[in-house]
């Protein structure tokens, strides 16, 4: 479902995987996101059509001439999401219009987790034990 665009010089045609990393790297750079994830929706569906899109943390739907998009997000703890989420929309949209011309009418923000880091084990140097 690539995006195109005729005009009297030609046409453009801007791929779903393209708008798909414009959005993951608007949505990186808000405070909160820790990592995607790349979960696929349906396995039945991915493994019928054969296609790794499915497993791309950015879905795409056109919806006439409006793009709407599903991203998938892994947040950082004692991150509020409500505050994370609308920040993500409002970055995904801005960037996706001004790089491709193309309007968003909706940006669906999932949280699928919460990136805990390991807590350290110190068992003393050179592996002795305190």
């Amino acid at each position: 479902m690539d995006e195109n665009s005729k005009s009297a010089m030609g046409e453009l045609v801007i791929s779903d995987e393209v708008i798909a990393s414009i959005a993951m790297n608007a949505a990186k750079d808000v405070d909160g996101i820790s990592s995607f994830c790349s979960k696929p929706v349906d396995v039945i569906k991915t493994v019928k059509k054969g296609s790794m899109k499915f497993l791309s943390p950015v879905r795409i739907a056109s919806n006439g001439d409006d793009l709407v998009i599903s991203i998938y997000v892994n947040l950082k703890p004692n991150k509020k999401f409500q505050s994370v989420a609308r920040e993500v929309q409002k970055a995904v949209k801005e960037s996706i219009q001004n790089m491709t011309g193309k309007y968003v009418s909706k940006v669906n923000v999932v949280a699928t987790g919460v990136d805990f880091d390991e807590p350290a084990q110190d068992g003393g140097k050179d592996g002795e034990e305190k």
